[in-house]
């Protein structure tokens, strides 16, 4: 072979390595197969988007936010025996999901009681006070103990490696419940702590929050450092939004007492914040549920509350109206459904429930959805309660797969609103929204059941916002994905659809523009053309070689 043909040979070698190495890439092949995705801009921390208007939105690396799923709400309470925080985190992010809400522990015997339920070791137990000798569950409550804080920290950054968003409640109310693992645990009770300041709260506990009205100063400033500590350990990272007290409505007295605490604390977390991340916007709320009209009013009003966070039974009316009245985000915490159920991952059984939960609220402009994680049934498979592993264990996992996909089709969400109606003579609930590009009419059957059929109809959709003009149309069935796609055209708000048979629920997406390509899911079918591409590279690089090595 002479010199020249060589030259050409090594081009070649070159030429075949270089595209292998682009088309191999992960970032780059995301992108190739999700025509939606958005390249990340220089900002990555969650934020809100047109605050102080009805249209208010999450963002992430720049693109609108769905946040749904769950992982155990105990997870900063269990060592890696007691519940395998890595695992569960893998498993969330093959399957669509990426949102976790939970709470520090305030109670050590419910730390211990954690670890035993789940298959754990006492040896392993941390707590974020430290305890005055080992073991003798005595705490100072002016020391932090840097062990627990030290794997907080090292499980949030897991979380934030997986793109799993944290509603983090920063003070857990329901341990305030006077009973043996609660109270009976609980650090600020006087007998589990050598810190004269709590001494009051032997007589009533009610009184933790009246430390800023009472001025129980040293009580006030170690809540504080609470608060505080919380912030200094997740303020720098970009997953992290939150909830200033869960469930303070079970057990408080005195509300004006309660509203001088809350207001104070909640501006000692603004503070620390900004103090450290004076660029970044902090994103908090406090839960409301359980909390009387003139109550759950004033937080919502609260200038230092940026969300209208709900611990209750939802109702897509009440997410939309609130949102409207408030001009604030509404989260439907704990997947509680107006039917008075909640579903959780651990139930199978309700997978098509939970489903069309997630769906319904999605189109309430719901953008955080959590899982209820504890057991609601009896008849429960064999196992831990939340240390198992999740693979396979509940169909929804294929179902939140075909939602992310869906999500990651939407063109305009941001200006996505309640405008059009759908008429179908079947469907118990019918939810539309529309912008002048886009449209989605989701259809499903009541709310708690599943397995429902419905038959082959046209629906009519009018008032839509959408220009006049030709539109691309999928019909997506929430299990399965994209059943169909044709061009269709909007006249004046109005379009006529013709749906096929199908069970439980299914949605209409119109959009501007080609087709949109799924996007690659484990229940997807292959990508052939990058395969055979990466063939065509693999054949071109053995036959450059053989024949430069033949001469």
């Amino acid at each position: 072979m002479n010199k020249n043909n060589r030259s050409l040979l090594r081009f070649f070698l070159l030429f075949f390595l270089a595209i292998g190495i682009i088309l191999c890439s992960p970032t780059l092949q995301l992108a190739a197969q999700n025509p939606v995705a958005q390249t990340p801009n220089q900002t990555p921390e969650i934020k809100l988007e047109k605050v102080g208007t009805e249209k208010v939105y999450f963002t992430h690396h720049g693109k609108p936010l769905l946040s749904f799923g769950g992982l155990s709400d105990f997870i900063f309470y269990a060592s890696d025996d007691a519940y395998n925080y890595r695992q569960w985190a893998n498993w969330a992010a093959e399957h669509g999901m990426n949102h976790l809400r939970a709470y520090p522990p305030y109670s050590w015997k419910y730390i211990e009681k954690f670890t035993q339920d789940n298959g754990g070791s006492l040896n392993n137990v941390l707590f974020p006070y430290q305890e005055t000798q080992p073991g003798n569950r005595q705490f100072d409550l002016t020391q932090f103990n840097q062990a627990y804080w030290k794997r907080f920290r090292e499980q949030v950054k897991y979380l934030e490696s997986k793109g799993i968003i944290i509603h983090l409640l920063m003070m857990n109310g329901w341990q305030m419940d006077d009973n043996e693992k609660n109270w009976g645990g609980h650090f600020f009770n006087p007998d589990n702590n050598i810190n004269a300041f709590t001494d009051h709260l032997k007589d009533n506990r009610l009184k933790f929050y009246h430390s800023v009205a009472d001025n129980q100063t040293e009580l006030a400033e170690v809540q504080k450092a609470w608060f505080n500590k919380l912030i200094e350990v997740t303020a720098d990272l970009d997953n992290v939004y939150y909830d200033l007290v869960h469930e303070v409505a079970e057990n408080h007295e005195d509300w004006s007492k309660v509203r001088v605490w809350i207001d104070q604390m909640s501006t000692t977390v603004r503070d620390r914040f900004g103090e450290l991340q004076p660029q970044k916007q902090i994103i908090l709320g406090m839960d409301t549920g359980g909390l009387n009209l003139f109550q759950r009013d004033w937080i919502f009003n609260h200038p230092n509350f940026d969300l209208l966070i709900y611990g209750k039974k939802h109702t897509f009316q009440q997410a939309k109206d609130w949102r409207i009245k408030y001009k604030k985000p509404y989260i439907p915490q704990e997947s509680w459904d107006e039917n008075n159920s909640k579903y959780g991952y651990r139930e199978p059984k309700f997978r098509a429930r939970t489903r069309k939960f997630f769906w319904k609220f999605m189109m309430a402009k719901c953008q955080q959805m959590d899982l209820y994680i504890k057991p609601r049934i009896k008849d429960q498979k064999p196992g831990y309660d939340h240390n198992y592993n999740p693979y396979g264990w509940n169909p929804l996992e294929k179902d939140t797969l075909v939602l992310r996909n869906f999500w990651n089709r939407l063109t305009d969400y941001p200006n996505l609103w309640f405008n059009g109606q759908l008429e179908s003579e079947t469907a118990s609930h019918r939810y539309v929204l529309s912008s002048p590009e886009e449209a989605i009419a989701y259809l499903s059957s009541e709310a708690g059941t599943q397995d429902i059929s419905f038959p082959q109809q046209t629906i009519f959709l009018k008032d839509l916002s959408l220009t006049d003009g030709l539109y691309q149309m999928d019909i997506f069935k929430p299990d399965q994905g994209v059943l169909s796609s044709q061009k269709i055209e909007v006249i004046q708000g109005k379009v006529a659809v013709q749906l096929p048979e199908f069970i439980d629920d299914i949605a209409v997406h119109f959009y501007q523009g080609t087709p949109l390509t799924s996007v690659p899911t484990s229940e997807t079918q292959p990508n052939y053309l990058f395969y055979g591409i990466t063939g065509l590279i693999v054949g071109g690089l053995i036959t450059t070689v053989l024949t430069i090595f033949r001469g």
